[in-house]
């Protein structure tokens, strides 16, 4: 098995993707900010008139049912949120990769596509998303994928408000980025892209597959999180390969 890098940075994207040559990576598999102000959603009740994004969180979630209230919306930092990718930042992002995986893709403006993936959470709780889509640059059928993302199913310690199991990337990277029919060459060769790192369940997916990593992380609490669930995952792969 040849020797692959990941590679990930505590700074904006826009920094990095303005650096990058044309075609520089294989593919982009982000997830970027959807800009729906998850903090402020009150799903069905309007939440009382506060000073903090914290406090919102706190309406919005308490007026669901019990278990709903110890979400992680209620203790992470969702400030991000607010925030949408503007026209440039996709700009570059078709710039610098040959193909593209964009998740959220219903909330921005691009371009009509074949090969649409829905994620189904398997979420029992009707007051959130059902489903969730990706937009993709491939020519090809459109996939769906069913994977719980209850932390109790998926076995994964959530340290993201919009965290996605590892098991949905590597059915991406299983489908995708390792399919001979789209990249005709070695793993090892192969470079991915994540503008949005988040709790780096992409970063973890793309070490299993063998490929090279880049990832970019501006929220200190996150990319600390996922450096340091990363690492665990790292010595568990290593161990399971030489096994």
């Amino acid at each position: 098995m040849s020797e692959v890098e990941s590679k990930v940075y505590f700074d904006d994207c826009m920094k990095f993707l303005l650096a990058y040559e044309d075609n520089e990576f294989d593919i982009a598999i982000v997830d970027p900010n959807y800009g729906i102000n998850a903090p402020k959603m009150s799903m069905g009740h309007k939440p009382k008139n506060t000073s903090t994004s914290v406090k919102l969180r706190k309406g919005r979630l308490n007026n669901g049912a019990g278990k709903l209230k110890n979400r992680g919306l209620n203790t992470m930092d969702c400030s991000w949120d607010e925030e949408i990718p503007d026209h440039y930042y996709f700009d570059q992002l078709f710039r610098v990769s040959k193909h593209q995986i964009i998740w959220g893709g219903n909330y921005f403006d691009l371009p009509p596509t074949r090969c649409i993936i829905c994620w189904d959470k398997c979420q029992p709780w009707d007051n959130f998303s059902q489903w969730e889509m990706a937009w993709t640059s491939f020519d090809m059928p459109a996939k769906m994928y069913r994977i719980s993302n209850t932390g109790g199913n998926n076995k994964e310690e959530k340290i993201h408000s919009t965290q996605k199991p590892i098991a949905l990337y590597d059915c991406l990277y299983r489908d995708f980025v390792l399919n001979k029919k789209i990249f005709d060459k070695s793993p090892s060769e192969i470079k991915v892209l994540d503008t949005h790192l988040g709790s780096g369940s992409n970063r973890i997916s793309a070490q299993k597959a063998g490929v090279n990593f880049m990832g970019m992380e501006k929220v200190k609490q996150y990319y600390d999180s996922q450096e340091k669930r990363f690492k665990i995952h790292s010595m568990s792969h290593k161990l399971n390969f030489n096994g």
